[in-house]
């Protein structure tokens, strides 16, 4: 269970409250507590139900489509690439491709890549994809290895037929990295908001398949009935669930709001580091980075403080990659646009990585239509203790999340885009010892610090943190 430390802080003279008082502001500590800790459990109420006979019939329709991964491959990682025009890559490499393809294999257990070549070609549009001597090559050097029981082609989307044939070429089965990418959601979902958002991102892979093979015979062939309305049926399902999930989210966006917490929310590329950057943020010690594509699948809230005391939300999100369909990513981009809804937004990028400018660029024109113009985005340069020299511009703070190289000073910056973003400032305020109105002011505001007044003791002076409407609040409350 994640567990929130005290919502309140107060760095002196707490001797100052007496036992009523003090005990009044814990009972509000906790009830601020508990509706935090909902933001992270919001998924209880999606269940998916479905019979012994619908599991056991889409597994089978799973399983033709997007194939099975149980006891792993020994895998030969075919990387096609376009050699010229206009869709060759210009920010990236084939071998900057190739590496990642190879790091998206070894994300599944059991999976390892024992062979691997590149095919340059002109378009991916060929019934074979490769032409007459490439295929014939490629025939060959996979036969020279008996260990290979999977190939893995590193494009999005394999047509069905392309599959189909090269399988029956090749006697091995054949993924594409829609498919891969599905496998490694499927292994890393553990919560039901991820478990939902994975099943709905099978289902457009498998109607496509389903399209192309029905095209393919020229709609000759009879569609198993049962079929197909399991298919609408369970798309249905995960839908209304999909729905439900929007509208907790936006439940737990109003909780926030009205306790007036600001959030952080952190994005990236996969395994750019955005889960140990939060840790660290965060000081959450149940928060477990993993170095693996894909790590994080769920939209999660941790409570953090930045360095004037100020409580906040950071929010980790899943991570981009690039060469996928975007139906793959349409039921993720539900919780992340919900995410994106924060106060800063922090773009966390491995500048270590030989690819960091293509994977940047690729997470910036994904985020940027979800963007408004007034909010603030902080860039973050992570991994700078993996290189000799440090080039980035003068918008783009520098850290290491392993030895904590420009912490520090992000938190700083953090502290200043908050206080600018929500317009909070440090306001001294003196109030009667013991009043309603000091119970106010911990409830609604950050109190950094409180000291008597020398010239009446029944009187102090609390220095908290608040916007100027919640100080227009309090006004008011004290005119009541």
């Amino acid at each position: 269970m994640y567990t929130l430390r005290s919502l309140f802080h107060v760095r002196s003279n707490k001797t100052l409250l007496n036992k009523s008082m003090y005990l009044m502001h814990k009972k509000i500590d906790s009830a601020i507590c508990n509706v935090l800790c909902k933001f992270k459990h919001t998924t209880e109420v999606l269940e998916f139900i479905e019979t012994e006979e619908e599991h056991e019939l889409y597994k089978e329709i799973s399983n033709q489509y997007l194939g099975v991964i149980a006891g792993g491959h020994k895998v030969f990682l075919l990387q096609p690439y376009i050699k010229w025009g206009k869709d060759k890559k210009k920010n990236t490499t084939p071998e900057l491709q190739m590496a990642e393809s190879v790091a998206l294999v070894e994300s599944l257990p059991y999976w390892t890549v024992i062979d691997k070549t590149f095919a340059p070609l002109l378009s991916f549009q060929k019934k074979y994809l490769l032409g007459s001597g490439g295929l014939n090559n490629l025939v060959k050097q996979i036969k020279k290895n008996k260990q290979i029981t999977a190939i893995f082609i590193s494009i999005n989307l394999l047509k069905h037929v392309q599959r189909m044939e090269l399988q029956n070429v090749l006697g091995l089965p054949i993924y594409d990295r829609y498919s891969i990418i599905i496998h490694i959601f499927r292994e890393h979902a553990k919560t039901p908001e991820a478990q939902l958002q994975v099943a709905l991102a099978e289902l457009p892979y498998i109607w496509k398949k389903m399209g192309e093979v029905y095209d393919q015979h020229s709609g000759q062939i009879n569609f198993d009935e049962n079929r197909k309305k399991l298919l609408k049926a369970r798309e249905s399902k995960l839908k209304k669930a999909l729905e439900k999930l929007k509208e907790n989210k936006k439940d737990s966006r109003n909780r926030r709001k009205k306790f007036g917490f600001p959030s952080i929310t952190v994005i990236g590329y996969t395994n750019a580091g955005k889960s140990s950057l939060i840790k660290i943020l965060s000081e959450d010690e149940s928060l477990k980075p993993r170095n693996q594509l894909f790590a994080t699948l769920d939209t999660i809230s941790y409570e953090g403080l930045l360095p004037c005391r100020q409580k906040v939300l950071y929010v980790d999100t899943i991570g981009f990659i690039q060469d996928v369909p975007e139906m793959l990513l349409a039921p993720f981009i539900v919780t992340l646009e919900d995410a994106i809804i924060s106060d800063v937004i922090v773009h966390v990028f491995d500048i270590s990585h030989p690819d960091m400018k293509a994977q940047f660029q690729h997470v910036e024109k994904i985020i940027k239509p979800m963007l408004n113009e007034n909010q603030s985005i902080i860039y973050v340069a992570n991994k700078c203790d993996l290189i000799d020299k440090v080039d980035i511009d003068e918008n783009t703070i520098a850290i290491s999340c392993k030895d904590l190289t420009g912490i520090d000073e992000l938190k700083l910056k953090l502290e200043q885009e908050i206080f600018k973003v929500t317009g909070r400032s440090v306001k001294r305020i003196r109030v009667k010892s013991g009043s309603l109105a000091s119970t106010w002011l911990y409830k609604w505001t950050t109190v950094l610090n409180l000291e008597p007044d020398a010239n009446d003791p029944q009187y102090m002076f609390i220095d908290v943190i608040a916007t100027d409407l919640t100080i227009n609040e309090f006004k008011r409350f004290l005119k009541e």
